[in-house]
């Protein structure tokens, strides 16, 4: 695999000299960037390996049922965001002059104490978030370089910290899209193998019905299961489809575009990029059952292993440089967005020059240290990041798009808030899959398996409801 060294050299150097020479002036905005730019760095910012990898291996569990998350990602994570979301927040972005999504929002409610709150959580969860990442690329990169995981961790940690300082915005926005060109292509060289393997898409898929059913696939692979197993398919679209409208890596990438008529022709460029990446990722992973056979328990080593058995030396490369790519471009968004929290929302400073690169240290020193220091606490913080930022900036941020600022600040306040410490409490006292482990407790039937975005979402809520009817009032 050492002849293969000079290639990921090349890339390298390739992400580090795209940040220079693209950067902009500002660090967390950008310059003028092309509609394919724009495409490609939503969906890399998007799509990390956790996805591809992790949620790829689901789908040898579940089957095609796993197709209706990247159906709600390509439709509601992409289309519903570019038609009704992106443009609108731009527009108040601009008239705002601000540089965060956390400053967008405590702006426009005109609360300070907003943004100090959202800016922490962000930094907090993007980088613990950020760490699992890294973890996963290096792991990838050590496996076909054969280099220790940590040195790869600190190789990795280092290129994306160098391109976030000297790139800011503009020049994350250009290497997220080389990455998701190489993520595009690396993924459709695994879909073309595997469907020659198993002789066409309508042969595979036939192959595939005539399976028994399974615990996990109780309708068999071609159908949404009965049950835990099919309301848990329906949960994760909805936290990967609809909780991502108020991720701030996303909303960030809004305050690039320059008109509507732009963001209507980026939105099928995005759309067709991330049904390649994830459509053919979840397809191939769903058809892995008829090559691999029903005994693999660990679902993490099924793509590996597809990938091991079906493309040849350069292809395993090309398609760990797709993963690798998967994962860098969510860490260089990452790193971004919870830079400019710290920096900006949390400590209330200008970056620019040298407070810019020391605040991008730090956090790029804190994500490896936590991809170093593996833990269950951590493990459980990645995988609910999404949700209790969502349970706490998408109810505000909606009612934003949607009627403006006029419920007023301790409406937006105690919703965001209460959505995040709503959720945190649901995780721990009534959602059976996590309460269980942590407290013993869990809320009865039915009611025990709604995951934490409900609860959260419906208690923000509530609570901007009551405390916007109040402002009414006093007025």
């Amino acid at each position: 695999m050492f002849t293969f060294i000079p290639l990921w050299i090349a890339y390298a150097l390739l992400l580090i000299g795209i940040a220079k020479f693209s950067r902009g002036s500002d660090a967390l905005l950008p310059g003028k960037v092309s509609v394919m730019v724009q495409a490609l760095a939503y969906v890399a910012t998007y799509v990390s390996a956790v996805a591809l990898v992790g949620f790829g291996g689901l789908c040898y569990l579940f089957g095609m049922q796993m197709l209706l998350i990247a159906a709600g990602n390509v439709w509601f994570g992409t289309w519903f965001v570019y038609r009704y979301l992106a443009w609108p927040t731009r527009l108040w972005q601009r008239k705002l002059n601000s540089r965060t999504p956390a400053e967008l929002l405590s702006k426009a409610y005109e609360t300070h104490a907003l943004q100090v709150f959202l800016g922490a959580i962000s930094t907090i969860l993007l980088v613990v978030y950020g760490s699992a990442v890294f973890k996963g690329a290096a792991v990838m990169l050590a496996g076909v370089i054969a280099i220790p995981v940590n040195t790869a961790l600190i190789l990795l940690a280092v290129i994306v910290g160098m391109s976030v300082v000297w790139g800011g915005l503009r020049g994350v926005l250009y290497t997220e899209a080389a990455q998701g060109l190489i993520m595009t292509i690396g993924i459709g060289a695994l879909l073309i193998a595997l469907l020659k393997a198993v002789g066409g898409p309508v042969a595979g898929m036939k192959a595939l019905a005539a399976l028994p059913p399974t615990p996990a696939a109780n309708n068999g692979f071609m159908a949404l299961s009965g049950g835990p197993a099919g309301l848990n398919i329906i949960f994760l679209t909805l936290v990967t489809s609809v909780g991502i409208w108020a991720q701030p890596q996303l909303i960030q990438r809004h305050f690039a575009l320059k008109s509507l008529n732009e963001t209507r022709k980026t939105a099928p460029l995005a759309m067709l990029a991330l049904s390649v990446v994830v459509g053919g990722a979840y397809f191939a992973s769903a058809l892995s059952r008829l090559l691999l056979g029903p005994n693999i328990t660990n679902p993490d080593i099924v793509m590996p292993m597809l990938v091991g058995q079906l493309l040849p030396a350069f292809g395993q490369q090309l398609f760990a440089l797709a993963i690798v790519s998967a994962s860098l471009s969510t860490a260089s968004a990452l790193l971004h967005i919870a830079s400019g929290s710290l920096g900006r929302d949390v400590f209330g400073k200008n970056l620019e020059g040298w407070s810019w690169r020391i605040v991008v240290v730090l956090c790029t020193f804190s994500s490896g240290l936590f991809a170093l220091k593996s833990s269950s606490i951590i493990a459980l913080i990645c995988t609910t990041s999404w949700t209790l930022l969502a349970c706490a900036i998408i109810v505000p941020y909606l009612m934003l798009i949607a009627r403006g600022p006029q419920a007023g600040a301790r409406a937006a306040m105690f919703s965001s808030v209460g959505g995040f410490i709503g959720s945190i409490l649901w995780y721990l006292f009534a959602y059976k899959s996590t309460s269980m482990g942590m407290t013993g407790i869990a809320a009865p039937g039915v009611v025990g398996a709604l995951h934490p975005i409900l609860p959260g979402c419906a208690l923000s809520l509530l609570l901007f409801i009551l405390f916007a009817n109040r402002a009414k009032e006093d007025k």
